[in-house]
């Protein structure tokens, strides 16, 4: 199935905020209760130690993302502690930023202003994730965020869970029936979330086109190895692959990448394809 590069609902400036959130927050709560990132958390670990970076900067982070979750997988992590989180997004949701760095007890911050993936402020230093994001971006901004990490010479971690495949597509079908159920667990509470759910099925409907128009412009592993030969720079260490989610069939295909003066000996985890980019 060819990549498509089609539009989400949710991306639209027309889209009320009220929806836009409430699709974000749905899939954060997601995320959590289904604890789709808890395999990668090894492969993460081991790429902080080889950065030795002590902050994350997730980019393009929505409701906040899995990090509120995966944050507390780290504060007994010896030699990573502390770890420090920074959520930031082009259209920041800072409602769900902000009830994400009071559970976290300010382990996570955010940045209230937008913040474009493709060009970083200098300030901004730390290892970059992007959870569920990178397919949002046709090919030459997709490499462009690659393109920004390797001449900041900053670690980067992408990771998808969705993909090109019917069984994907199916799975996106679920969508508006698991909004149902998980909207009135949404914190901070909102009528509002009510109101588009419930009266007005805005949100379940945006969830369902927008989970499909995802997978069908999801990058496989061989379209990103492509991207990653397009990127210019200093040498860097690339791990491109898939790792099992608990409650899903898709897995997650993740993209990790860094300085390889950095890098070193990767039979610590196991085995490890990896592709050495020498541009």
């Amino acid at each position: 199935m060819p990549r498509v590069q089609l539009w989400e609902i949710h991306e639209q400036p027309w889209c009320p905020p009220a929806v836009r959130d409430g699709a974000t927050d749905c899939l954060n709560v997601i995320a959590i209760w289904g604890r789709q990132y808890a395999y990668i958390v090894p492969k993460l670990r081991y790429a902080l130690q080889q950065t030795q970076a002590r902050r994350v900067i997730d980019l393009c982070s929505g409701g906040g993302g899995p990090w509120l979750q995966l944050a507390s997988r780290f504060q007994s992590g010896g030699e990573l502690e502390p770890l420090e989180v920074l959520l930031t997004d082009l259209y920041p949701n800072l409602a769900a930023m902000q009830a994400a760095v009071k559970q976290s007890h300010e382990q996570i911050r955010y940045i209230a202003t937008p913040v474009d993936a493709t060009h970083l402020d200098a300030e901004l230093e730390g290892f970059r994730t992007l959870f569920t994001a990178f397919h949002h971006f046709p090919p030459t901004v997709a490499r462009a965020i690659l393109q920004d990490a390797v001449n900041r010479q900053q670690g980067i971690g992408i990771f998808e869970q969705t993909s090109r495949k019917p069984l994907s597509i199916l799975v996106m079908l679920l969508l508006p029936l698991i909004a149902l159920i998980v909207v009135p667990f949404v914190r901070p509470f909102r009528l509002s979330r009510l109101f588009w759910t419930y009266l007005l099925p805005a949100i379940p409907l945006v969830l369902c086109i927008d989970g499909i128009v995802s997978c069908l412009r999801t990058y496989s592993a061989s379209e990103m190895a492509e991207l990653i030969a397009g990127v210019q720079g200093n040498s860097y260490i690339w791990d491109i692959g898939r790792v099992r989610s608990p409650l899903s069939p898709i897995g997650i295909l993740y993209t990790i990448g860094y300085p390889a003066a950095l890098g070193g000996d990767t039979d610590a985890v196991g085995t490890w394809p990896r592709v050495e980019a020498m541009k």
